[in-house]
């Protein structure tokens, strides 16, 4: 997120999507196609019982378990940024 947005640099972060995935890991970096991050969590809720959020809420309570060292996800594929912790916990 270049310029007011790198606050999202260096962060953990949830990056939402209009599918089933969600990915949240420490946001590195990004270029006009992609977001990094590292130490992340790819995880597609339609293979689960959960809903996307029972999930979220699930991992901001437990914490992460990452499933990638890296991963880059495009930024066409991408709704929303949100801080791990202002997801909210009801």
């Amino acid at each position: 997120m270049k310029g007011k947005n790198g606050i999202y640099y260096n962060r953990r972060v949830l990056l939402d999507t209009p599918t089933g995935w969600v990915y949240i890991g420490t946001l590195t970096g990004e270029d006009e196609i992609s977001f990094f991050l590292e130490d992340a969590d790819a995880f597609d809720v339609s293979e689960t019982s959960i809903s996307k959020h029972e999930y979220v809420r699930m991992v901001k309570k437990d914490g992460i378990a990452p499933n990638r060292k890296k991963i880059a996800v495009l930024k066409n594929k991408v709704t929303a940024i949100t801080f791990i912790e202002d997801i909210l916990e009801q």
